[in-house]
């Protein structure tokens, strides 16, 4: 887990300086605390990187690595959990080796089989690969986007990073507004998903894609896709089975490691379950750090630390307190590199914080809910169509009663509302109350771009619904995830975003995730005989919730008031004056809840500042 950055001259080869190369890496220490290195790679081509000692933590396995006297070199971000399997593969045909790292069998493996290699790993990555031979760059990034990649094309050069602030460096030019993207998350909560970032000119790579660079252009290559195929003979009992013995192996692939690993873990299905089957075939001492809300009704740590002490691991309470709100928010924002739409950076700091402290690795629950089906509210309404079209008309009824009895009756029926009938996104859009606090830059909505989600159809209609959600906001979850980790230089391994694991759940009937108004159900199956039948009842999903909303309110002068109300934020001209100090007005006397969206103008103004203000 690293920090990457190059530039690559697209017309002419013109100079590349090793000092150009410092000072974009020189953004990143928090990526690479270990070690840092560049390298003028060929006339016109150069690389960066920053290192976080993983896997074989001697001074050789250092990068930009290269091999055969510099024909191939790799600037590259991540693990490769299945490079043992193919270090042996690659043996077998003649390869040989001088490091015990990932990253030399990754840069093997392109040599050996070319852009293809990429659909042999099991992993996270974002990488950059110089091909002298071909004088190009071969770029990719994994399947899921869980590592980031963002690059730019500006005055004659291809400049790509871990992060934006990296190419700042050596292109302050690209720090300008995009206004569509910012409109899209403030007003669609659409974010990482986008191929557009906030800042004008700087894109994404996107999930499941190469991008190769010659000095002529850019081309993107996709190389992986969900199957659509379905497994429409198979029962729960075997499916299962299959669940588990992948889950099963995911994990065991993420402890590889040469510095210690922990975990996170709340009261809930997915965490648990890793924890428990972790103790399957893993008895070493093991460390779990939870999210505390003391006196909250979403507070699950007292479950986590039940769980925890059960399976012999050592755990740790980590309180969020209001109190660091601000300044806690001008330093995510500093490495998010965006706004979010997502409260729960906030625990997650501060769990990563007190983290780093004892680990380097961790191990998240991240990504079950969009593969098998968690956000049983959400799902309902695809459920519910399923189950009618198959004619089960008792069971559509009685899921009814449970969704309307777990969530009330208002939320089924709006959630099959919105989602039977489209155009209604943009009236409940209008009632939330939000839309004319926007001004200059923002005043007009942006056009929803195509997004990935808009192509396959599979099966059933919940799978298809799992498909825009696992695309959609989980891409925002994971980077997050990844640049507040990353802040702490902590690695996040993720086994839910195992590719076989996904392949296989999106194979699977939808009947077997959501059953009874309940969600991941197959999962439930998976590990009932791993997992206390307390934490696998069905019940109403709390999410990694935080009191936002209340800290909001309670303390505006602590909170809102210092940002939304500040000269410049006036002088900026994206909110209108008048109508902001209303809409902040209502909420803080309680009329109404406008937390989430308060939360997203504060982020967005912190941007403004953190980015745009300081040049």
């Amino acid at each position: 887990m690293c920090g990457i950055a190059g530039l690559f001259h697209l017309t002419e080869t013109g100079p590349v300086s090793a000092d150009a190369l410092e000072r974009m890496i020189a953004t990143m220490p928090h990526r690479g605390p270990d070690a840092r290195g560049v390298k003028v790679v060929a006339p016109g081509a150069g690389m960066g990187h920053v290192r976080l000692s993983i896997l074989d933590l001697r001074p050789e396995s250092n990068q930009p690595f290269e091999i055969d006297d510099g024909d191939y070199v790799v600037t590259f971000n991540g693990e490769i959990y299945n490079y043992i399997e193919l270090r042996d593969e690659l043996g077998r045909l003649g390869h040989h080796f001088r490091t015990r790292s990932d990253t030399e069998v990754l840069l093997v493996a392109y040599k050996q089989w070319g852009e293809a290699a990429v659909r042999r790993f099991n992993g996270m990555w974002a990488f950059a690969i110089y091909d002298r031979r071909r004088d190009l760059l071969f770029c990719s990034r994994d399947r899921f986007g869980v590592k980031p990649f963002s690059y730019a094309v500006h005055e004659g050069r291809f400049l790509f990073a871990s992060e934006v602030k990296a190419m700042l460096a050596v292109a302050p030019g690209l720090a300008r507004p995009n206004w569509a993207p910012i409109s899209l998350l403030l007003r669609n909560h659409l974010g990482e998903q986008l191929e557009d970032t906030f800042f004008a000119g700087v894109k994404r790579l996107r999930p499941a894609h190469n991008l190769i660079v010659t000095r002529t252009g850019i081309e993107l290559r996709r190389y992986w896709d969900y199957p659509q195929e379905p497994l429409d003979a198979i029962g729960m009992e075997e499916a299962a089975e299959r669940v588990r013995d992948l889950l099963l192996d995911a994990i065991r692939l993420r402890l590889r490691s040469d510095v210690p690993v922990a975990m996170t873990l709340s009261g809930g299905v997915d965490s648990s379950a890793i924890a428990c089957l972790l103790r399957t075939f893993h008895d070493a001492p093991f460390e779990t750090y939870t999210a505390a809300y003391p006196g909250e009704p979403f507070d699950e740590s007292a479950a986590a630390e039940k769980l925890a002490l059960a399976l012999h691991m050592k755990p740790h309470l980590v309180p969020a307190l209001s109190g660091e709100f601000l300044p806690r928010l001008r330093e995510i924002v500093h490495h998010l590199e965006s706004a979010t739409a997502s409260p729960a950076v906030l625990p997650l700091w501060n769990i990563m914080r007190d983290m780093r402290r004892n680990v380097t690795v961790a191990i998240e629950g991240q990504g079950a809910d969009e593969l098998f089906g968690g956000y049983a509210d959400m799902n309902f309404p695809h459920a519910l169509a399923d189950l009618l079209g198959r004619g089960r008309f008792g069971a559509a009824l009685a899921a009814w009663r449970t969704q309307s009895h777990t969530w009330g009756w208002k939320s089924p029926l709006l959630w099959c509302v919105r989602e039977v009938a489209p155009w209604t996104h943009e009236i409940f859009r209008r009632l939330r109350g939000d839309e004319k606090v926007y001004s200059g830059g923002l005043a007009e909505p942006a056009p929803v771009p195509p997004l990935p989600d808009d192509r396959p159809r599979f099966a059933d209609h919940l799978t298809t619904a799992l498909h825009r959600q696992h695309t959609g906001t989980l891409v925002g979850l994971l980077h997050y995830g990844d640049a507040i980790s990353m802040a702490h230089s902590i690695e996040s391994r993720l086994p839910f975003m195992d590719y076989r694991l996904v392949e296989l759940g999106f194979r699977l009937p939808g009947a077997l995730k959501v059953q009874d108004g309940y969600g991941k159900m197959v999962l439930r199956e998976a590990v009932r005989r791993d997992v206390p039948a307390s934490i696998l009842a069905p019940r109403r999903k709390l999410a990694f919730s935080t009191p936002v909303s209340r800290w909001l309110r309670d303390q505006p002068e602590l909170t809102a008031y210092p940002v939304l109300r500040s000269a410049r934020c006036r002088e900026r001209g994206i909110f209108d004056p008048k109508r902001l100090d209303e809409a902040l007005a209502r909420h803080v006397s309680g009329k109404v809840d406008l937390g989430e969206h308060i939360f997203r103008w504060i982020m967005t103004e912190l941007w403004f500042q953190e980015f745009i203000d300081a040049g």
